[in-house]
């Protein structure tokens, strides 16, 4: 009894630590991926394989897709759902580090940890987007929790992992190297679930793209051939070269500096609890640099994994001294100590500024995409598209987007220009910055999107506009 109103008090407590949350960073809005994942599971729902072949569509997340099929039944397609789980997630994510970083050196160093993980401005804006990254972090970093609180406790840790693997394949590794461990030791019967377990995220990923598109790998040759067209860094020298100034962008170089100090005092004052993250950060470093020698594309969010490692490392950086197993790690552990206080405390302002700028960026970003979905919602927009032989938007980001809602619009909803002349709706921005914030600085691919000779607006707000000429 007594355990089960803990596990109640704790469910409540992420359930409002994820309001808090979203009232502070909010609100929320369906990102690119998130997008795709809601047209995706509405296919799923309707009985239809998902077009996971769509142009410059992304990487497909089977769990997310999974838990997109529900959601796509809401009257918003299930974009405040996806948001809500995000910042549910959010909060969990940083349950988990205070859990994690407790059983390391003391809860004061859980609760450091937490708040510089949860104050990083990369992360804020991701869970706002309702990024995959996010719930995974969590599933990651509570599965650490779980062992460092109960060493070699099996299967609980490689579920979390299996569902972790199916949101991004950097999982993989970790369920792979600790299902090894594990089975080292077991008896066959056992051996064979945990080696069935561990080696299920990558497996069922691989099926899911063969069942869609016939090809198991589609997962790994789309996202290289989208990175190819977008230009984005790719190459194993990329990966090497950009691991210390990406580090340092996501945390700062205070923040970085601290989380290394920490480490060092951590390694001197408890060695063995320390393992745990130290290993974790490693199998997520060498997973970024398989990443670039692949030709995938090489991107500060998939380093998140050692963020979370430095995080905690900083957190038990502060108080590590005081669970010391030997004189030398105390009396070096307080000099290290002083210097991660320093460090995060000079941090400060610049830790500030960052979760400002994260804020705003959110609800400028979000409110141009909600003005998006508030022009195609427009009972004009809507009778122009089922009139219209084509719907034209100005780029990738907005045509998932506008798929959301509009599964009936006659045609395809293709990114173009409509050009003099010919039968179809346009919709475009209405104002530079809106492009600007919405296409995240980046040029458009449509160059021209001025109204076609003899069209009419059919439906306008301050951000968009569109134009019809049937």
């Amino acid at each position: 009894m007594i355990g089960r109103v803990r596990r109640l008090g704790a469910v409540l407590a992420v359930i409002a630590g994820a309001v808090a949350l979203a009232s502070l960073l909010g609100p929320g809005y369906a990102g690119y991926d998130a997008s795709w994942a809601l047209v995706w599971g509405r296919e799923i729902a309707s009985g239809a394989l998902p077009g996971y072949e769509s142009a410059l569509a992304p990487t497909p997340h089977p769990l997310v897709n999974l838990v997109a099929i529900p959601l796509s039944v809401l009257p918003d397609g299930g974009e405040g759902g996806l948001v809500a789980l995000s910042f549910v997630s959010l909060s969990a994510l940083i349950a988990g580090v205070v859990a994690l970083g407790s059983r390391i050196a003391g809860w004061p160093a859980g609760v450091v940890a937490a708040v510089v993980l949860g104050s990083r401005g990369l992360i804020d804006r991701e869970v706002a987007f309702a990024s995959v990254d996010v719930p995974f972090l969590a599933l990651v970093v509570w599965a650490m929790a779980l062992e460092a609180g109960r060493p070699r406790r099996g299967v609980t840790v490689l579920v979390l992992l299996l569902c972790a693997g199916l949101l991004r394949p950097e999982a993989w590794v970790m369920s792979l190297a600790y299902g090894a461990w594990l089975a080292s030791g077991s008896p066959p019967p056992r051996r064979l679930r945990i080696v069935v377990i561990a080696i299920a995220a990558p497996v069922l990923w691989l099926l899911s793209d063969l069942v869609v598109t016939g090809d198991p790998l589609h997962s790994f040759t789309s996202t290289r051939d989208l990175a190819a067209t977008l230009g984005r860094p790719r190459g194993l020298v990329a990966a090497v070269t950009s691991v210390p100034s990406s580090l340092r962008e996501i945390l700062g170089l205070g923040v970085l500096l601290a989380g290394i100090a920490g480490l060092l005092a951590g390694l001197l004052s408890v060695p063995r609890r320390m393992l745990l993250p130290v290993v974790v950060g490693a199998c997520s470093v060498a997973t970024f640099f398989a990443i670039g020698a692949t030709q995938l594309p090489v991107l500060l969010r998939y380093l998140l994994v050692g963020v979370c490692v430095l995080a905690i490392t900083a957190g038990v950086g502060t108080t590590a001294w005081s669970v010391a197993t030997s004189s030398r790690g105390r009396s070096t552990g307080v000099v290290l100590a002083v210097a991660v206080a320093l460090l995060l405390a000079a941090s400060v302002p610049s830790t500030l500024s960052d979760v400002a700028d994260a804020r705003d960026f959110t609800r400028a970003r979000s409110g141009v995409h909600s003005n998006l979905r508030a022009v195609t919602a427009a009972p004009a927009f809507r009778s122009a598209a089922a009139r219209c032989p084509v719907l034209l938007v100005p780029d990738f980001r907005s045509r998932p987007v506008v798929l959301l809602d509009h599964t009936a619009a006659r045609g395809d909803i293709v990114v173009g220009n409509l050009a003099d002349g010919k039968r179809g709706l346009l919709l475009t921005y209405a104002t530079p910055s809106a492009e600007l914030i919405f296409n995240l600085g980046a040029p458009g691919e449509v160059r021209r999107q001025a109204a076609p000779v003899g069209a009419r607006i059919v439906a306008r707000n301050r951000d968009w506009i569109a134009y019809a000429t049937c």
